[in-house]
């Protein structure tokens, strides 16, 4: 090599006689690992089961035992199972001396063979039976396989992962975490220079077609120069970018580019997430107390008064709940009809808020509803003036669902429910007017297209009965909404009673959207795998260019280990630019985004401007995958490198 190589103390260079069979290269007499182990293959194993089986385990203790939010509960089980996997398969590194990837390619398959045992050959109940399985056994087979692939082969990543660190820092049977001259050698032989970083990321930020233009046109004005330069005399070379060199700022283009659209495109869905969950949250309870009978509520308020003093209860609110039919003139829509306490909704929804036209107190109060003019536009009101009798009960109807019927505020509709009396024919629908007292906006097109609230004094007159269905509940944190309710049946005393949290009720919506989530992150995931299919390309050719220095290290005494240091070091520093550059770019485009927004059409989207959230978790959860997937990377190309005979690499010179 060019630039001299420092050593360890004890290790100068010098005359060594040839390794003997069975010996490394650093002198030390090992025994040859066998191919297979029996013994490495039964720690592999239990890491990929027990890594496996301990996510969604580790899962519900911390969301539904310790109440923590779902990201952090899903982080730290993540967590808790790579940590298990790689455990054992550092164990198994170094049981079986070497990086067991025999005993690990057995146990993947074992994997996949219970998963079709589990999917193919036991019933639908048997196997909901078990607790990985029953979350998804709900949305269907295909989501049971992918799901229990996708967890086993994470399972072997892990292990794969622990086992190839145990092998780095401990294959010369010592533990040897140093860094001396292997990180000198990885960063003589990658030459990046800060004036290539910033011309890559000057290409990046550019956007990439134009950035390359712009590399290419400086290019070409450079070149130019040095012709003329050299046929004057003043330069005796034409110095040329090492191809290795290109294709290192290639695959750091190639981290930065992926990470970059990972991290934004999962905080505009973030954005969108966390918008419709601030809906939801806003006009429907955080929980619900419901009961198995029709008549267990009839003593509400006392129920009500125990669901306050429960710790974490901020307030609650009886509801009466039906699906009825709205009318007017040759219009006719169904809706679902909600009686409720004007004088306590507002303490655990945004209702009130919400209204446009008209006011909510107009509920207790439908005297006050002013009518249209006569013979004018309805939707101008008139002021209050006396009308005969007893005055129409008001109703607050959807934005979307006063547009279906064209009624505005004074307007009367038509209230039909299909539980009625019996008459000589059966059942009679029953049928009564009511008079729009508001007009709310939700922001979202389910709710203001379908829901109607009278007072609940109303409504228990209409349908005929004295009891509510339940009672909406807000609690201080909704993310402990689970938790809290939960409490709330044990202080009620259990059975009839049971409870349902927001996530549960909209269980549906959210699920939906982590998956169209999980898909995209996967999707352009792969920007990021290719990337370091990228790194390995470039650690191959490294290693080609570099077999003589490679032989003349491990002559000098370099281990296996050592030798493999210097590349994954390499890999390692190209992951972790590219995942810098990323991160920065991702994070400059979403404050952008957030600052000058991008418009949206409000009747499309029930949004003027596109979302985003800025997450650090998720920026966190981005960089290390990102990481991790370049360390992978960097495993095949410093085996192939550690394995270079001396004598061949000497003689192919």
């Amino acid at each position: 090599m060019s630039d001299p190589v420092p050593h360890r103390p004890g290790s100068e260079p010098g005359p060594r006689p040839a390794p003997a069979p069975g010996a490394s290269h650093d002198g030390a007499a090992h025994p040859v690992p066998p191919v297979f182990s029996f013994a490495a293959f039964a720690l592999v194993l239990v890491g990929v089961f027990g890594a496996a089986a301990l996510a969604p385990v580790a899962h519900a203790f911390f969301g539904d035992r310790l109440g923590l939010p779902t990201p952090l509960a899903s982080g730290l089980a993540a967590l808790a199972g790579a940590a298990l996997g790689g455990a054992f398969g550092a164990a198994a590194a170094r049981v079986g001396r070497r990086l067991a990837f025999y005993e690990l390619s057995a146990a993947t398959l074992l994997w996949t063979a219970v998963v079709a045992v589990l999917v193919g050959v036991l019933p639908p109940g048997v196997r909901g039976a078990v607790g990985a399985i029953q979350a998804l056994e709900a949305q269907g087979t295909l989501v049971v396989v992918l799901g229990l692939l996708g967890a086993g082969l994470l399972s072997a990543v892990a292990v794969f992962a622990g086992a190839s660190l145990a092998y780095l820092l401990a294959g010369a049977g010592r533990v040897d975490a140093s860094l001396s001259y292997e990180l000198f050698v990885a960063r003589s032989h990658l030459k990046l220079s800060p004036k290539a970083l910033a011309a890559l990321f000057a290409v990046v930020v550019t956007g990439l077609l134009p950035g390359l233009l712009l590399a290419l046109a400086w290019s070409l004005v450079r070149d130019a120069r040095e012709r003329r330069a050299y046929r004057r005399g003043e330069l005796f070379h034409r110095p040329r970018m090492p191809a290795t060199l290109l294709m290192t700022l290639i695959s750091i283009g190639g981290v930065a580019i992926g990470v970059w659209a990972l991290t934004v495109v999962l905080s505009v869905m973030s954005g969108f997430e966390a918008d419709l969950k601030k809906k939801i949250l806003g006009h429907t309870a955080h929980g619900m107390v419901l009961s198995y009978g029709q008549d267990d509520f009839g003593d509400w308020r006392r129920i009500r008064e125990t669901v306050l003093g429960v710790r974490g209860v901020e307030a609650a609110t009886p509801f009466l709940y039906n699906e009825v039919m709205l009318s007017t003139g040759q219009n006719l829509t169904g809706a679902i009809l909600k009686g409720i306490d004007v004088k306590t909704i507002g303490s655990v929804t945004d209702l009130p808020a919400s209204v446009q036209d008209g006011r909510l107190e107009w509920l207790d109060a439908p005297a006050e509803i002013p009518l249209p003019r006569d013979g004018g536009d309805p939707g101008s009101a008139a002021p209050e003036r006396p009308r005969p009798g007893r005055p129409l009960p008001g109703i607050v109807i959807g934005r979307e669902l006063a547009h279906a019927l064209r009624v505005f505020v004074g307007d009367q509709v038509n209230l039909v429910s299909p539980f009625g009396d019996l008459g000589p024919g059966g059942p009679q629908p029953k049928s009564r007017p009511f008079r729009v007292a508001a007009v709310f906006y939700s922001g979202m097109y389910e709710y203001d297209s379908k829901f109607a609230y009278i007072s609940l004094a109303e409504a228990q007159r209409f349908f005929g009965v004295e009891t509510v269905t339940g009672l909406e509940v807000k609690v201080r944190d909704a993310d402990a909404a689970r938790s809290v309710m939960g409490r709330v049946v044990f202080a009620l005393g259990g059975w009839p009673y049971r409870a349902k949290d927001w996530g549960e009720l909209n269980r549906s919506l959210f699920s939906a959207l982590q998956m169209e989530k999980v898909v995209m992150a996967v999707i352009l995931g792969f920007i990021v795998l290719v990337a370091s299919f990228i790194i390995v390309a470039t650690l191959i050719m490294q290693v080609l260019e570099k077999r003589r220095e490679i032989a003349v290290l491990k002559s000098m005494g370099a281990g296996v280990p050592s030798v493999m240091k210097i590349f994954v070091v390499e890999g390692v520093v190209i992951g972790a630019v590219g995942t810098v550059f990323g991160l920065l770019l991702g994070l400059g485009t979403c404050l952008l985004i957030d600052k000058v927004g991008i418009p949206l059409d409000p009747g499309v989207y029930y949004i003027s401007n596109l979302p985003v959230l800025l997450d650090g978790a998720q920026f966190t959860l981005v960089g290390l995958a990102a990481l991790a997937l370049s360390y992978l990377a960097t495993i095949y190309p410093a085996t192939k490198a550690a394995r270079l005979h001396p004598v061949d690499g000497l003689r192919d010179e």
